[in-house]
């Protein structure tokens, strides 16, 4: 059955200089000081489609059911004289998966706005302009990624993935996923990037630590109690955590089930770097510095 759809893109640039000046002036001892440029160039990329799931009788043959499809990116296209492809690479693949690193960012953003997420295989996708209100004879599916600059700087950039999907359950599905790129070396950043060999261990017990200190705890069991979160859960040594580099502190995010129950929705838990010496590698470190 031929599907009909309309895709809609909307491109718009936007480019971030550090600083801009002239020779400078001189300081107090007649050294003249330099103001120094660090350029970035970041695209903001969206692209959205809403479908009529035409004889979808899923809900009863009184309900309309629509779906809509989104990606919004924050591409970067230019971060100093650092190589971004590596980072570019990541970001399509944690987005659109393994397969997509030598596809254009376009492409693969059209292609996943084309696959919106449906209930009946045999209902026919009606391009819309819009989505009505959801209300009792109206339910609509969605399914998202969001890409966003947490932080960019001329020694580390940091991008959060965030994804969506409701496909008609007893709730969404989300999660994100984060890519800490190191601008200087021109490289992604991953778990094995930032622990030392052999102390894994210690830095989950660290992670337990906090937070024991955040929701104000002495034990696993009263943290579990109090909580729901499953301290065993955080094991570094057998599971590789989520985590981005956030001023002084590394911020580990645990998804929803991750280490608790989806009431308690993702958890970020930030480390203070002073506590992880000799846990972290000396690189990651002098990032931090």
């Amino acid at each position: 059955m031929q599907m009909e759809k309309y895709i809609f893109v909307a491109l718009s640039a936007l480019v971030l200089t550090a600083c801009s000046g002239g020779a400078g002036k001189a300081a107090a001892d007649g050294d003249v000081l330099e103001v120094e440029n660090f350029e970035m160039r970041i695209v903001e990329k969206s692209l959205a489609a809403d479908y009529l799931c035409e004889g979808d009788d899923t809900f009863g043959d009184s309900v309309e059911l629509y779906t809509r499809t989104r990606v919004m990116m924050q591409w970067p296209e230019m971060l100093g004289r650092a190589d971004v492809r590596p980072l570019q690479d990541t970001l399509l693949a944690r987005c659109f998966g393994n397969g997509q690193q030598a596809v254009r960012v376009d492409e693969a953003m059209a292609s996943y706005v084309a696959d919106p997420v449906t209930m009946d295989d045999g209902s026919r996708l009606v391009a819309v302009d819009s989505v009505p209100e959801v209300d009792i004879d109206v339910r609509v599916l969605e399914r998202s990624i969001d890409v966003r600059a947490l932080s960019l700087g001329s020694r580390l950039s940091v991008f959060e993935i965030f994804g969506y999907t409701y496909g008609g359950g007893a709730h969404p599905v989300y999660s994100s996923s984060f890519v800490n790129f190191d601008v200087a070396r021109g490289r992604v950043l991953g778990f094995g990037d930032l622990v030392v060999p052999g102390r894994e261990a210690d830095l989950a017990g660290a992670v337990k630590a906090a937070l024991w200190g955040r929701y104000g705890v002495t034990s696993d069991e009263q943290l579990q109690q109090q909580t729901g979160i499953n301290a065993g859960a955080v094991d570094f040594t057998s599971q590789t955590p989520m985590f981005y580099i956030d001023g002084q502190n590394i911020v580990f995010y645990f998804n929803p089930y991750d280490i608790g129950p989806w009431a308690i929705g993702a958890v970020a838990v930030p480390v203070p770097v002073y506590s992880l010496d000799g846990i972290i590698s000396p690189e990651v470190a002098q990032l931090l510095e």
